[in-house]
């Protein structure tokens, strides 16, 4: 499984600052020290309980890992709005040079690009089928936050995975999100520091009503 350069690269760099100086902003506030990639992750857990041939071991395992594959799943699904409640903020700043961007120089490819979100917007229906599977347990699939993840698809997809994003200015937001108040941008930026220091990339959902609503 290809893996978005823009998730993995990320952990090259420790970004843990949401102020902007007066010339520039961090590429990412803080996010990464508590998300994961998804895919490797999750790799990593199914092997261990692939490695039971006993099916009740099998239950077992996935029943002892199934709260941390959920909680990885959803912080997954936060870093994802969390991005993109960044680029938000930090276009509101003006054109500002951004720090720390990892993808800068790389080479885009659609197919890396994306292949870490099609993975993590399918895991979803996997996750659904195991936890009926292994624990006889229904696993509701929130369509928000598969919408989340199709959001950062597209938002991806229009910076070219960042490779020549250098300023604020360079970055663009999907065309579904609209523009928040300076009230509004105030309450977006105090909720990524609280995420930040709690861990739970998730809670970011609470402010997802002020840059976009279904139609």
């Amino acid at each position: 499984m290809l893996k978005s350069n823009v998730i993995k690269n990320i952990f090259k760099g420790d970004y843990k600052m949401t102020e902007a100086t007066a010339q520039s902003v961090k590429f990412d506030p803080g996010y990464a020290q508590h998300t994961t990639i998804l895919s490797i992750s999750l790799d990593f857990i199914y092997q261990r309980i692939n490695s039971y041939k006993n099916f009740g071991q099998k239950k077992a395992q996935f029943r002892i890992n199934y709260p941390k594959i959920v909680k990885m799943t959803e912080n997954n699904v936060g870093f994802c709005l969390g991005s993109i409640l960044w680029a938000v903020y930090i276009k509101s700043l003006g054109d500002l040079k951004i720090e720390g961007n990892p993808c800068l120089g790389d080479t885009f490819t659609k197919e890396d690009t994306v292949g870490e979100i099609d993975y993590s917007i399918n895991y979803f229906t996997q996750l659904k089928k195991d936890a009926k599977y292994y624990m006889t347990q229904n696993y509701d699939i929130n369509p928000l936050y598969i919408k989340i993840l199709e959001l950062y698809k597209e938002f991806l997809l229009l910076n070219e995975n960042f490779v020549n994003t250098k300023t604020t200015n360079d970055v663009k937001l999907p065309p579904e999100l609209k523009t928040p108040s300076a009230s509004d941008l105030k309450t977006i930026h105090e909720k990524i520091e609280e995420v930040i220091k709690s861990g739970n990339l998730i809670d970011l959902t609470e402010v997802l009503n002020l840059v976009y609503e279904e139609k």
